[in-house]
């Protein structure tokens, strides 16, 4: 949702001061509960049933119990979204003058300018990229504020912290912050403001003391939602500048869909002058009662809009709490939810969904995760559904061959390696942002293991999560000599192909493989003219000093660099080539997962990466373009040949059954999964 034109909201003010002037009535004052979180999976303007709106109730003239499917809902099991019936719940009444003996002064003084943003910020994206530093001000600028003044900006960077908010300050709101969290509820910061003396450690600092009075203050207003504090993820006191129009939107982010979002009206000069609407369309937007001490709870994935028509600034206490399951789904998911009390003065580090410590930059060691392979698995949709995900950076190249291409042999020590490696992944604008994650898809290395291993232990000796995706091998071996062989593509991804398998049926690319891999002692159990499989010869082999010989012979001798075209079997030996790696890492570096898994019906695209995100600690995400990536369209080159199937069948049948069995004594991975593949 992007930025509204300025235009558009000086048409909108204008409108909205015509219905002051006109006296528009406020909506009843109801308590209809909290709101249905799954009424905010989605925001409620597209949804059907909703569009139009009787011009006395401002209500749908719909069925209110109809129900809608979320259409970017992942997962076909999920039940119907209901439409909303209501889109504001009056959950009681609070006395707020403690709240308003605590912030009356300074707050009608004037907000401070804000400067626009550097345009070298947009470099890489707003999600990979600073909004804003914040933090102490300077002892010059320490001496010329009022402690007792909260809305001062000196005041909160020296004793509090200075938190940015990019579309409330441009608007001019200013802003008290207490607790608040980043977009996916990972960390809860409670501020200095919102802080109680430690009964054990220390007497009561100035800002304990404002954290106890805060406390004390907005009890009440738990009380009446019948939460507790530590449910609170966001809590703040904005304020709203006379003349100012926030225009009609709904929120964005993924903490929305899990939160519950509260307004309590604190200084409000004359209720009358402040127009707070909301509505699951424009047409449909209710007034708001915006009375002192009003607790209502929106749902603030309709659409909403909000003016001050009066003379002095409106404060609201704006707040949002958690269902207190959330904590246990989150930790379930192994993204346990933090909580840390930052210092008064302390500096963070904001993208515009995350937030970071400045004392914490450089502390997570990049990159994240690598896609070891396999080719033509689906690493290239994998890893195009991991980085959408907002905390989650595209390396500069997806395939960074770091580790084998463009390794750089000229350089001397393991810091030049290291930093040459380390340039893919923007470390160096990376280092203040340890939330965020980066990795590549070099579907290279998983065959490469001689070369890349000992490379990725120099360079990357933290060891990023290794993730290893299967895929039938027959379809696998299809898909690669489609792609070798096709003429589409740039001249760069031409190049790289490679011509060698241009003039050649598929039949030769596959028997050459086979008589390579005979040539260097791997296939002792295979015979050539029958092809079949010697099970007896084959159980005595595998796993043999012979054929860990015979297998690193091949890979030195028929992997080449400058090419894609070889092993086209080799390739779908997933044992063989998952052997050399899991010998040379921690089990728990790994995460290895089936092409399959992503077209099941049963799994799907959404459960693969869910998967991903918790091996990587990061929190799920509905991913939002779930379509097959450097997918190509083209003839099976196994039409009509069917012999040539069947020999291909009895070769890999007993490398498959020797990789399921691998993965699950070695991984620890259901059997269920793993028994059987590709049978």
């Amino acid at each position: 949702m992007g930025a509204t034109p300025p235009e558009e909201i000086a048409k909108q003010h204008l409108a909205a001061v015509t219905l002051i002037e006109s006296q528009m009535p406020c909506a009843p004052r109801i308590n209809h509960g909290p709101v249905p979180l799954h009424w905010k999976r989605t925001p409620t303007c597209p949804r059907p049933k909703v569009e139009a709106c009787d011009k006395h109730s401002h209500r749908s003239d719909g069925d209110v119990n109809g129900v809608v499917h979320d259409p970017n809902d992942a997962n076909p099991n999920s039940p119907p979204l209901k439409v909303p019936e209501w889109c504001i719940s009056s959950r009681g009444q609070v006395d707020v003058t403690s709240i308003v003996n605590l912030i009356t002064e300074g707050v009608n003084d004037p907000a401070p300018i804000v400067k626009k943003k550097n345009e070298t910020a947009k470099k890489n994206g707003d999600d990979a990229k600073p909004v804003k530093v914040t933090g102490k001000s300077s002892k010059s600028t320490a001496k010329q504020f009022s402690p007792t003044n909260l809305w001062n900006e000196a005041n909160a960077s020296h004793n509090n912290v200075k938190i940015t908010r990019p579309s409330h300050d441009a608007w001019g709101i200013k802003k008290i912050m207490l607790v608040f969290c980043d977009d996916f509820l990972h960390t809860i910061y409670t501020l200095p403001w919102y802080q109680t003396a430690d009964p054990d450690n220390k007497a009561p600092t100035k800002s304990s003391t404002v954290g106890e009075k805060m406390h004390k203050a907005i009890q009440p207003i738990l009380d009446v939602l019948q939460i507790q504090q530590s449910q609170m993820v966001r809590c703040l006191l904005a304020a709203l500048p006379p003349g100012v129009t926030i225009p009609v939107h709904h929120d964005t982010g993924e903490w929305v869909k899990y939160t519950h979002r509260v307004h309590v009206p604190i200084i409000v000069p004359d209720p009358t002058k402040v127009l707070f609407r909301c509505g699951p369309t424009e047409q449909c937007m209710e007034r708001v009662d915006c009375s002192p001490g009003h607790v209502f709870e929106m749902n603030n994935q309709a659409k909403h809009a909000v003016t001050n028509g009066g003379k002095d600034f409106r404060v609201h206490l704006i707040l949002d709490y958690v269902e207190s399951s959330f904590f246990e789904t989150r930790a379930a998911q192994n993204c346990p939810v933090k909580r840390v009390n930052l210092a008064p003065g302390e500096i963070i580090t904001q993208t515009r969904r995350s937030i970071d410590r400045a004392s914490e930059a450089e502390s997570r060691d990049l990159p994240s995760f690598l896609i070891l392979g396999a080719q033509k698995a689906g690493t290239t949709s994998l890893y195009e559904y991991m980085t959408q995900h907002p905390w989650v950076v595209k390396a500069k190249r997806r395939e960074t061959h770091c580790l084998d291409w463009r390794w750089n042999d000229a350089l001397q020590s393991t810091e030049e390696r290291r930093a040459h490696c380390l340039e893919f992944y923007h470390a160096k604008a990376m280092r203040p942002y340890p939330s965020l994650r980066t990795g590549d898809s070099t579907p290279s290395y998983l065959l490469d293991y001689y070369r890349v291993i000992p490379r990725l232990k120099e360079c990357f000796a933290h060891v990023p999560l290794l993730i290893i995706l299967v895929r039938d091998p027959i379809k696998r071996a299809a898909s690669h000599y489609a792609m070798v062989t096709s003429s589409d593509g740039s001249p760069e991804q031409l190049k790289a192909r490679g011509m060698e398998w241009r003039d050649k049926s598929l039949e030769d690319v596959l028997e050459q493989d086979i008589k390579n891999m005979k040539e260097d002692g791997l296939l002792p159990y295979w015979d050539m003219e029958s092809k079949t499989v010697d099970k007896e010869m084959f159980d005595t082999f595998i796993n043999s000093r012979e054929e860990d010989e015979a297998w690193e012979r091949y890979v030195r001798t028929r992997v080449p660099l400058n090419t894609g075209s070889y092993s086209p079997l080799a390739r779908g030996m997933y044992a063989l080539q998952c052997r050399q790696w899991f010998r040379s890492f921690s089990k728990d570096k790994f995460l290895v997962m089936k092409l399959e898994d992503m077209s099941s019906q049963e799994r799907g695209v959404q459960w693969v990466v869910n998967k991903t995100m918790k091996s990587l600690g990061l929190p799920q995400f509905e991913v939002p373009d779930v379509d097959k990536k450097n997918a190509r369209e083209y003839v099976d080159p196994f039409e009509g040949k069917e012999e040539l199937k069947e020999w291909l069948k009895r070769f890999f049948s007993p490398q498959n059954q020797r990789f399921g069995r691998m993965i699950v004594e070695e991984l620890g991975y259901d059997e269920n999964d793993w028994t059987d593949l590709w049978t």
